[in-house]
């Protein structure tokens, strides 16, 4: 790709122009220059015409400045990335020409342009001979072309803006040799600003430029912003008539696309500004004190020297920027003290230092941020996040990376950020393996290496922990992301990011940092330890599927089972799952050795075996190999519990691990001995042995044999519960080995006497949530247990309540009938209506009491008004049943009112006020209706309008304002409807407090997308419902709202043009 830059000497120019046929010039002139434009398409057969066509083509863009906004390219690299940028930027205009285009090429084209040329200039040039067919395309004849050459014409719409600068290509998407030839480009722009406006101002407007190319925009709109003006005087245009002279210099610039921006000005051309911004570093990098240049804008306007810096990074293309880069980063200078890295300006100024010469960034911050303690570190909060960014820039280059990697780890020690891309989270990420384009530096993995030796070698736990942490994301191998490219780098070269030469050379980075990890678990302090098994284990799966380090990874999970520290289940899961999942697909050498592993770690007598399937609940157990489900778990487990009965001794050995957290199958074998042994000789010994568990004591399998019981004895599964509440050990396990069978009436009844005398707490009802055993309850004692939980202080049990309430009398397959008195008490239970003491509500009680009420208003509707005036009391309060802005809750209120809107609005005026408290707030808002990003109408329709009137009639002054700031923001005309808003402007529109409130209630939003797209389409509907309205009020209140969309819709568009779009 190249831009179409003229590199014939004088006479060969001569000479190839005689051979262009004028005609064919003129014809693809006018083509070109005269609306409205249409892509075109010129043909040859031979080399002759090609070049023939070339030439034309050149002599037509050559001319009024279109060179520097046209971008040649050859067919066969339509595929850069600026098809890309082509294909996926809508807002960009551009002249394209595609050179040596083949039938091959057209759909290519046709896919990418065909749809775009309302922003596209298109010109191909074919050497096949064969036209562009498709439907979409229409031929268009031209006299006085050639023989050799035909024209053929896009049908599209007008092509808007087709010739412009071509600002919007991002300067990362094209390599610097295939930009534009600045000084041609400067040298056209001069010479028609010497057209314009004479030699004698040529001078000026060089000034002018070169200070605009500094700010990345201006504010050009002087009843906006004085920015224009502050920037004239800067350049030296102080009087009356200098300030003429520079508006018709902007003005030209301007006309001509040189400049461009409404409310905000911009050099069209970003390669062009930044050819500016090295011009003026050259002719001022010496003269102009850029600190104090930088203080008098900063003091004029933070925003403006915001828009400045952002040049900044283009300061060291000439070496007198780089003097003042140097200067400024240096020993004596700004930055020295740290005092400036703590500032939110002053950091963001250093980040964009950075990018301009990141080699005197790193010494800067080794002589400020590197000789801060931890205590210092950790007080480092603003700046904090510009520092990490600007060294995670610096460690991308090599001869860097070393000391970047260092000061990282110092603030990633003193860690006071919770986001994944802290100092900490960066400085693991410098370790990863990726390469290429997802690589975080140059600096290889080897050379890399001694900063994690520095760091597992500290004193300091957090920086070994840093190193642990390094460790992990240098042994992914599967998943590579990079939030942070190589681009921002000023204008250098970018770095050339780690590329291994060969695979073997990406194993060898995996094998050190593995090996490494291996070396350091007998130093490492026990947590630590862990953190390190873990890592190896859960990187094993991804580095084994590399044969090439096979073997090392079994080698080390083989290592592991030895060392007393390591959780052997641990790794017999680990090679089960590799196993599970890659088995199939390992070199049949290397699955044999996890096989042999698995072997060795499982065991085959009955002790191994016990610890394998009843001591691990392993979720690759549930299917077979090929992925059908089938609990191959299971059946191991019914052999052994059938092995136990047939042998108890067997069991002797294991009980004691059996009664613990250890037995993660515990309940599925207790179930399954419960099954076998008929006489339930082993409960006694199961008892015993559970009495004397102390560490990670667990009674998974007691609540499996106890479940056995219910099944085949529930009178023995009874009465040995009742023995149970006595046995002072394992009377609190009672409701545990109830909730793992079944619920009776006599089994609630036990667990609520065990609750009063205070063996088992509230919590322990919870665990009854699950199945639908409760619904075999009788009524008589289901309430009684609902009762006990009220008659607690907990609000923990009035949430247990709610829960189970819902599932006894409104799950679908309940055939209870909902009790009064009982429902009520529920509803307006007073921990419903209070902050709790501590912590939250469960998340679920609002839904459950919502359901609940709902249900009370159908079956006892004139009792309903009673929770209607609880709620309005206690409305929106801080910690209540009822405290969001949406609230579930709020349904119910809606259905009483719905049934009762006089009553309701009666209690909802005693509340209402003025004056406005946060329970009126929330009352307005709940009358209003809507959200931020809805306009649907809230409750206070329903109310009759001559209630509300009433009310509002009894204090115009004080009530008739306020009504209009919680009417429905929505205006509307439906048959048989009444659209409250216009009723409040015929009514009371007269007032201005009233049409101000009226307009903040309508203002009073969200959206997504432009704010001036926004305010547009309000504005838009406004005048729609305005055409059909004859009351002044009304029209008076539209008039009044469109004139302040109109200032929102100019201030939106200031704001969205300074941001970008």
């Amino acid at each position: 790709m190249e831009r179409f830059v003229d590199s014939r000497n004088q006479r060969s120019q001569k000479e190839e122009t005689s051979y262009i046929n004028q005609d064919d010039l003129e014809a693809l002139q006018n083509a070109v220059l005269t609306p409205p434009y249409k892509p075109i398409q010129l043909i040859s057969q031979d080399g002759k015409g090609h070049h023939q066509n070339r030439l034309l083509v050149y002599e037509v863009l050559k001319n009024d400045g279109l060179k520097q906004k046209t971008i040649c390219v050859d067919a066969d690299d339509f595929s850069s990335p600026l098809s890309t940028t082509i294909e996926s930027r809508s807002d960009l205009n551009q002249i394209i020409v595609v050179d040596n285009c083949k039938e091959r090429h057209h759909q290519k084209l046709i896919d990418i342009l065909g749809q775009r040329t309302s922003r596209l200039g298109l010109i191909v040039i074919s050497t096949d001979g064969v036209q562009i067919n498709d439907e979409r395309f229409r031929l268009v004849g031209r006299p006085g072309l050639s023989d050799s050459t035909v024209l053929k014409e896009i049908a599209s719409k007008k092509a808007e803006d087709v010739i412009v600068p071509n600002a919007q290509i991002s300067t990362t998407s094209i390599p610097e040799q295939e930009c534009l030839d600045l000084p041609n480009s400067i040298n056209t722009t001069y010479d028609m600003i010497i057209q314009h406006l004479g030699h004698e101002v040529l001078n000026l407007t060089k000034r002018v430029l070169g200070f605009m190319a500094l700010f990345s925009k201006i504010g050009s709109e002087i009843n906006i912003t004085p920015e224009l003006k502050f920037l004239s005087q800067k350049i030296g245009f102080i009087e009356p008539h200098d300030w003429l002279r520079f508006v018709e210099i902007i003005h030209l610039l301007r006309e001509h696309k040189i400049i461009q921006g409404q409310y905000y000005l911009k050099i069209s051309d970003e390669r062009f500004r930044q050819f500016l911004i090295q011009e003026w570093w050259d002719i001022y990098g010496s003269s102009v004190d850029f600190k104090l240049f930088l203080k008098d804008i900063y003091i004029f306007s933070e925003d403006l020297a915001q828009r400045l810096i952002d040049s900044v990074p283009y300061i060291t293309a000439t070496a007198k920027g780089k003097g003042v880069a140097q200067a400024l980063l240096g020993e004596s200078g700004m930055f020295s003290s740290g005092v400036l890295l703590k500032d939110e300006f002053g950091s963001q100024l250093f980040g964009k230092l950075t990018e301009a010469d990141p080699a005197m960034a790193l010494y800067c911050l080794k002589n400020s941020v590197g000789t801060w303690g931890k205590e210092a570190l950790l007080q480092f909060t603003t700046g904090r996040r510009e520092v990490v960014w600007a060294l995670e820039k610096i460690a991308m280059w090599g001869e860097l990376f070393s000391d970047a990697a260092r000061l990282l780890l110092a603030l990633g020690e003193a860690e006071n950020e919770t986001w994944s891309n802290n100092a900490s989270g960066v400085f693991a990420e410098l370790f990863s393996s990726g390469y290429g384009r997802v690589a975080p530096t140059e600096a290889s993995p080897q050379e890399r290496l001694p900063i994690l030796k520095e760091a597992f070698g500290s004193n300091s736990k957090e920086r070994r922990v840093l190193a642990l942490r390094a460790c992990d994301q240098a042994l992914e191998s599967q998943h590579f992301v990079r939030h942070t490219g190589a681009e921002r780098q000023g204008l250098r070269k970018e770095p050339q990011l780690w590329m291994p030469k060969t695979y073997g050379e990406l194993f060898d980075a995996y094998r050190q940092v593995w090996q490494l990890l291996r070396e350091q678990l007998d130093n490492l302090p026990e947590d630590e330890q862990q953190q390190a098994i873990n890592i190896l284990l859960h990187r094993s799966r991804g580095l084994g599927r590399i044969q090439n380090l096979a073997d090392m990874i079994i080698d080390t999970m083989g290592e592991l089972t030895k060392r007393n520290y390591v959780d052997k289940k641990k790794v017999l899961a680990k090679v089960i799952h590799i196993l599970h999942y890659d088995g199939r697909e390992l070199p049949p050498q290397i699955r044999q050795r996890w096989e042999q592993l698995e072997d060795e770690l499982t065991g085959g007598d009955f002790s191994s075996l016990m610890k394998r399937y009843v001591g691990m609940r392993v979720f690759e157990d549930k299917f077979d190999e090929e992925g059908n489900q089938v609990d191959q778990a299971q059946l191991r487990i019914e052999e052994l519990a059938r092995q136990t009965v047939e042998n108890i001794n067997l069991l002797q050995p294991e009980l004691n691990w059996l009664m613990t957290t250890e037995a993660q199958n515990g309940y599925r074998f207790g179930y399954e001995l419960g099954k076998r042994d008929k006489d339930f000789s082993l409960l006694p010994t199961l008892l015993e042995t559970q009495r004397n568990a102390v560490v990670n004591a667990s009674a998974y399998l007691l609540d499996g044999y106890f479940r056995a019981i219910f099944e085949k004895k529930q009178e023995v599964w009874e009465k040995q519960l009742d023995a149970l509440t006595k046995d002072k050990k394992l009377n609190v396990l009672v409701p545990e080995l109830t909730c793992r069978s079944e619920m009776t009436d006599q089994a609630l009844l036990r667990i609520i006497n065990l609750a009063e005398k205070g063996i088992v707490g509230i919590s322990h009802f919870r665990m009854f949530g699950w199945g639908n055993d409760i619904l075999n309850l009788s009524m008589h004692v289901f309430n009684k247990w609902i009762k006990f939980l009220l008659d607690s202080s907990d609000t923990y049990a009035v949430s247990i309540a709610l829960g189970f309430y819902h599932f006894y009398y409104l799950d679908g397959e309940s055939k209870h009938t909902l009790p009064e008195e009982l429902t009520r008490e529920l509803l307006t239970h007073q921990l419903l209506f209070q902050k709790p003491e501590a912590g939250r509500r469960d998340q679920m009680d609002d839904y459950y009491w919502a359901e609940i009420g709902k249900a009370f208003v159908q079956v006892y509707p004139k009792k309903s008004l009673e929770l209607a005036d609880k709620m309005l009391e206690h409305f929106g309060e801080d910690g209540t049943i009822l405290e969001d802005f949406h609230s579930q809750t709020h349904a119910v209120l809606n259905e009483i009112t719905r049934r009762y809107p006089q009553e309701v609005w009666k209690w909802v005026i005693k509340y209402l006020g003025p004056p406005i408290d946060s329970r009126a707030f929330d009352i307005k808002e709940w009358l209003r209706g809507g959200e931020w990003f809805e306009t649907k109408e809230g409750i206070l329709p329903i109310i009759p309008l001559e209630k509300i009137w009433e009310w509002v009639d009894e204090d115009v002054e004080g009530r008739a304002w306020y009504l209009a700031s919680f009417v429905p923001k929505i205006l509307f005309r439906t048959e048989g409807k009444i659209c409250l808003a216009r009723e409040v402007l015929v009514r009371y529109g007269h007032r201005e407090d009233v049409r101000g409130n009226l307009m903040a209630n309508f203002s009073t939003e969200g959206w997504t997308g432009l704010a001036s797209l926004h305010f547009q389409t309000k504005k838009q509907k406004l005048f729609g419902f305005k055409r059909g309205e004859d009351n002044e009020n009304v029209k008076r209140w539209i008039d009044e709202y469109v004139a302040s969309l109109d200032q929102q819709i100019e201030w939106a568009r200031i704001g969205e043009e300074r941001r970008g779009f």
